[in-house]
């Protein structure tokens, strides 16, 4: 997919070609407001100081006997340092990477956001998430694309800590319609937790080669009306440009979920995305615009309720497969410890006595 796939809806994709000099670096810094203590040249300046007192450290340790007794403080001095540096250097790229994003999205005049919080997006990997974090939102309200994408990071605080899950990328795009909702989950490649989403729902195998990429999530009783929205010839454009992405219809918003490290500063990625976001709002525009929920009732009608409750919601919140490992990790290891304080000391003096 190339830029001339996006030409119809004028997008100036120059800004995506060129690097991120330190002059757009500072200016983006100061148009988004990034507070002091996480500027470029804060850190930098940080990283310097924390460099030469480190040196400053080995050669006053250098100078004394206490390198020859206990080597390992150098391997800890040079290793922070190196630490330090990788860590500057990772922000430096992320920075660059969103300058770019921007001033993408300023270009084609869109809004951009550099952080966002405590946003409330119903999609369902986003509801599961007690603390979260958007990076590089871009929103366009052009009416022949009109969407919003970002880089989703969970935040780990407390309790929240189960909430974790992997980050991704989104494309959110309007629907001109409530629809139920639906997940086309991925089987190769899982984005969103989808584990334990959908309890006491259907699940719709596709037909042909679209069964082994995509799986259908959807409320009982609402099959016809997910493959009525499925179409074959929707599928088949899916497996086109979305093949390594799970979708969500959700009340009336429509979710594309993408890896984590979806490079959206990048033309040919942007573009890709861009051609996606047309048709996949042209398409499900299509197919929902005139969507009603006969089930809903005549009462949910007049009050202009497009679909009824058992359709508006999958059971469950899906669970992440990080949190899991992560929870079963720290049961094993306390099981390991507790075992240890009570038969360790028996086990020692077992082995110890038969040596």
């Amino acid at each position: 997919m190339g830029d001339s796939a996006v030409a119809s809806v004028s997008v100036d994709l120059d800004p995506l070609r060129r690097g991120a000099g330190l002059g757009d670096i500072l200016a983006y810094e100061r148009i988004c407001r990034i507070p002091l203590h996480r500027r470029f040249l804060f850190l930098l300046i940080a990283v310097l100081l924390f460099a030469a007192a480190m040196l400053v450290g080995l050669w006053f340790l250098g100078r004394t006997d206490i390198l020859a007794v206990a080597p390992v403080l150098g391997v800890v001095v040079v290793g922070y340092s190196v630490l330090a540096a990788v860590g500057f250097v990772w922000h430096a790229v992320g920075l660059s990477r969103r300058v770019k994003i921007a001033s993408f999205a300023w270009r084609n005049g869109w809004a951009y956001a550099d952080l966002l919080e405590h946003t409330r997006r119903p999609g369902a990997a986003f509801t599961r998430v007690v603390r979260g974090q958007e990076r590089a939102v871009v929103a366009s309200d052009d009416e022949r694309m009109p969407f919003e994408l970002g880089l989703h990071h969970s935040v780990s605080r407390g309790q929240s800590a189960a909430t974790v899950q992997r980050p991704f990328a989104f494309v959110e795009l309007p629907l001109p319609s409530s629809v139920p909702h639906i997940v086309l989950a991925n089987r190769r490649r899982s984005i969103i937790p989808t584990l334990g989403l959908g309890r006491g729902a259907a699940t719709l195998e596709l037909e042909g080669h679209f069964a082994k990429t995509f799986r259908l999530l959807v409320p009982e009783g609402y099959e016809p009306d997910a493959l009525y929205i499925f179409t074959p010839d929707l599928m088949a454009r899916v497996l086109d440009l979305g093949s390594g992405a799970e979708i969500e219809l959700v009340s009336d918003r429509l979710y594309v979920y993408l890896p984590g490290s979806t490079r959206f500063d990048r033309a040919s990625t942007m573009a890709a995305v861009l051609t996606l976001a047309e048709e996949f709002h042209r398409r499900f525009a299509a197919r929902t615009a005139r969507y009603r929920d006969d089930a809903a009732g005549e009462l949910a009608a007049s009050a202009g309720i497009a679909v009824g409750l058992r359709g508006q919601r999958l059971g469950g919140r899906g669970v992440s497969l990080i949190a899991v490992a992560g929870t079963v990790g720290v049961i094993l290891l306390s099981a390991g410890v507790m075992a240890f304080s009570l038969f360790g000391g028996d086990l020692l003096a077992q082995l110890t006595g038969a040596g």
